[in-house]
């Protein structure tokens, strides 16, 4: 005999919207002092597989797009979506390795 889970079909289907958590441009972002991730670009190149492929603008874009956010849930999935967090998911053998090398030498946010 099926067990069943109260609730389970409405979650699995996105309902009550478990699993549709989006980085937005209304999430609260804090406010990001640029030059301090420029000066961290060289210590990036050096700790991940990132090479030539991406030039220091498309890297400090990045960064920015990742350190704007308060909540390390929200640093998360910018940094999975940002152009770095693809170029290491694409030439990387430890995406996840990498992606938490960049999270824990960005700075902590401004509040």
């Amino acid at each position: 005999m099926a067990h069943y889970i109260p609730g389970l079909s409405q979650i699995v289907s996105g309902i009550r919207g478990v699993g549709r958590r989006d980085v937005s441009e209304t999430a609260p972002s804090a406010p990001v002092n640029v030059s301090r991730l420029a000066a961290l670009i060289p210590d990036l190149r050096r700790r991940l597989p990132i090479g030539t492929a991406l030039s220091d603008e498309a890297l400090l874009a990045s960064l920015v797009s990742i350190a704007r956010h308060t909540s390390e849930e929200a640093r998360w999935r910018a940094a999975e979506a940002s152009t770095l967090g693809q170029h290491l998911a694409v030439g990387s053998r430890d995406k996840y390795r990498d992606l938490v090398t960049l999270i824990a030498v960005l700075p902590k946010p401004y509040l």
